[in-house]
């Protein structure tokens, strides 16, 4: 079982740039603890990267790199003017590595453990939704397609990820005390469940109610098939247009604008954040648009209190 499945990551992206064969080795061990193809794709192409650094560099194997190196590499990245989190991510991704290296023996100690990552903004660079604009993409999904309105009431309502929405099938839906639950496989294949409103499931209903008659995922081409991401992505682009947003849509704004639109109407952050799921406040607070909104000061709460 192992070996197939080194097979399967390997020929998911063929071999490790610059890597000489024992790293290369260790690099496929590290990545089979990853279950998700696109963390394994996104660490693979950090720890590529480096190599190819290294190499340019004439600076020796991956195995051998001293934090210098890595010091060196993040200093370059800057020059090359990635993004704070792209470096962070970068450096995280190969930190892993080592760390892996270190416990199966291959290296003393994660030379990238002690190296300065910039600095990653606590707020979401992206627009997402406003309350205003995510009602002006459900009254144009409501006109369209029931694969657009069906996306729209699992993203936006339910906060999926693509990859989620993508493997909803009918009976993942289902009633749980009174309550339209949907089952879940989340990141690293934790289970979960998302509580689907009313308004939620009258989006989904005609899809649903198709693919329980054909057996296929709820989101479906016209012959039934499951859609892939990117097919998933040309279905928001066009429910974006519709919308008249004056900007592209893409999936995620939906389930950014499912945090910024619980937020909005003042639901608390631990609900918002058990709705999608996120391990940490933290990453919910990223999407909270009202943070910094002088009418949304603490001080007026603790005026009112006081006063009472």
């Amino acid at each position: 079982m192992q070996s197939t499945r080194l097979e399967v990551i390997a020929g998911q992206g063929g071999e490790l740039a610059t890597l000489d064969h024992e790293a290369e080795s260790l690099a496929m061990r590290w990545l089979l603890a990853y279950g998700s193809p696109r963390t394994q794709e996104a660490y693979r192409a950090a720890l590529s990267r480096f190599a190819a650094f290294l190499s340019e560099h004439e600076a020796g194997q991956v195995l051998t790199a001293t934090r210098t190196h890595l010091d060196a590499w993040a200093r370059s990245m800057q020059a090359e003017q990635l993004k704070p989190a792209s470096i962070a991510a970068n450096l995280a991704s190969v930190s892993s590595f080592y760390a892996f290296a270190v416990s199966c023996d291959a290296i003393k100690g994660n030379p990238c453990e002690k190296v300065r990552r910039p600095k990653v903004s606590d707020m979401s660079t992206r627009l997402g939704l406003t309350l205003e604009t995510a009602r002006k993409v459900v009254a144009a999904a409501e006109e369209m397609s029931p694969l657009h309105r069906a996306a729209t009431g699992l993203m936006l309502f339910g906060g999926l990820r693509v990859s989620e929405a993508c493997r909803v099938m009918p009976a993942d839906i289902g009633e749980e005390l009174g309550h339209t639950v949907l089952r879940v496989q989340g990141k690293g294949g934790k289970l979960g469940k998302v509580v689907m409103p009313p308004a939620a499931m009258r989006l989904l209903a005609e899809a649903l109610e198709d693919a329980r008659a054909q057996g296929c995922p709820v989101l479906h081409d016209a012959q039934g098939g499951a859609l892939d991401r990117f097919q998933l992505r040309r279905a928001i682009n066009a429910i974006g247009r519709k919308s008249q947003l004056g900007r592209p849509l893409t999936p995620h704004d939906l389930r950014h604008g499912c945090a910024t639109v619980a937020l909005e109407v003042g639901e608390p952050i631990e609900r918002v954040q058990d709705h999608l799921r996120h391990a940490s406040p933290i990453t919910t607070q990223r999407y909270n648009r009202n943070r910094g909104r002088l009418d949304f000061s603490a001080a007026y709460g603790i005026g009112r209190g006081l006063a009472s």
